[in-house]
């Protein structure tokens, strides 16, 4: 019997060709389930299972709420749910986004790792930003074997450079070695003994992994998870708490959006630039109404309304300029951003 019997992999972008490549690599006898998610639009259809079935000797399926994990199975996430194991069965959660993402790494991995102990492995493929940094952090915790592809043949570096962040004794391979490292660590001899978790960090792992099943993120008594903060939820809005974890710092709200410090950032941005493109609209249609007013009052003989609302057009279209100008200077630092980690 295997030491280990869970491999659960997270990719994000370039994942596709990472994933394909991965599973490419898998034999036919591997005694183990293989999770796979993909960082997917919620409104969107997914072809990953035919994609990955094509290339892969195992059996490969999209996941199905309630199916029991079978050994010798990759089981492929669905879009706007969160691929979870609960009691060794396949559970779809529809709980809150986190960090921005349904399906998420961190509550795959998570649950994982609450299931499976020191039996599961956790991976983390090519993609942009750090979900999955926090959840490979449980697997270790909990004893399991942990992955990363390598920074250099990674495709967007920064997810694997999060995940080696969070776990520095994780093992970084290249993508197309990393099939063999999973064999060996499911069959391997020198799995760990169970660590003991204290029991409020349990605890707080629980009542996470529980927000992803769609239930309120408080503890045993009610009180919601972790301390006030001063931000707001991007999602709902709502008061975001701050959840330390290891020494780091998540941020949580009362409905359950969860939110690392770099997400919430990134998602900052978008807003930011939304607002912005949001102002730049109504100045625009500012400078066109102040215009046909202009023209109005001329054709009515009013020569001083006539003048008012030309300076004020004016204004608009100067206010306009000045905001498109910094728009297009915050979009191309978004995106220089998002390609660099090192990046802020």
């Amino acid at each position: 019997m295997p030491h280990r019997d869970l491999v659960v992999v997270g990719a994000s972008a370039g994942g596709v060709e990472a994933l394909k490549t991965f599973v490419r690599g898998l034999p036919h006898d591997l005694p183990a389930t293989v999770l796979v998610a993909l960082h997917l639009p919620a409104d969107g259809q997914t072809v990953m299972a035919d994609i990955l079935r094509r290339r892969c000797k195992l059996l490969v399926k999209d996941a199905v709420d309630g199916d029991p994990l079978e050994p010798g199975t990759v089981v492929v996430a669905q879009p706007d749910a969160h691929l979870l194991v609960v009691d060794g069965h396949v559970v779809l959660g529809r709980g809150a986004r986190e960090n921005g993402h349904r399906p998420s790494h961190d509550a795959m991995l998570r649950s994982a790792a609450l299931s499976h102990g020191t039996r599961a492995v956790g991976v983390i493929l090519t993609g942009l930003l750090d979900d999955g940094a926090a959840g490979l952090r449980l697997v270790e915790r909990y004893g399991g074997a942990c992955l990363v592809q390598s920074s250099e043949d990674a495709e967007f570096p920064s997810m694997p450079q999060h995940a080696l962040e969070a776990v520095p004794r994780a093992r970084q391979l290249r993508v197309a070695d990393l099939p063999e490292e999973v064999v060996r660590v499911v069959h391997g001899d020198s799995v760990p003994p169970v660590p003991e978790v204290p029991d409020d960090l349990r605890a707080l792992d629980l009542v996470e992994l529980r927000s992803a099943l769609g239930e309120p993120p408080v503890t045993a008594d009610g009180t919601p998870l972790g301390t006030p903060s001063t931000y707001g939820c991007p999602d709902c809005h709502g008061v975001l708490n701050e959840v330390h974890d290891g020494g780091t710092v998540r941020f949580r709200c009362r409905t359950g959006h969860a939110w690392t410090a770099e997400s919430l950032l990134a998602e900052q941005g978008v807003q930011v630039e939304d607002a912005l493109w949001t102002a730049l609209r109504i100045l625009e249609e500012r400078v066109q109404m102040s215009h046909q007013l202009a023209e109005v009052a001329e054709s009515q003989g009013r020569g001083w309304s006539a003048e008012m609302f030309r300076q004020r057009a004016a204004e608009a279209d100067g206010s306009a300029e000045a905001l498109r100008s910094l728009l297009l200077r915050q979009v191309e630092q978004v995106s220089v951003a998002s390609s660099d980690p090192s990046g802020p």
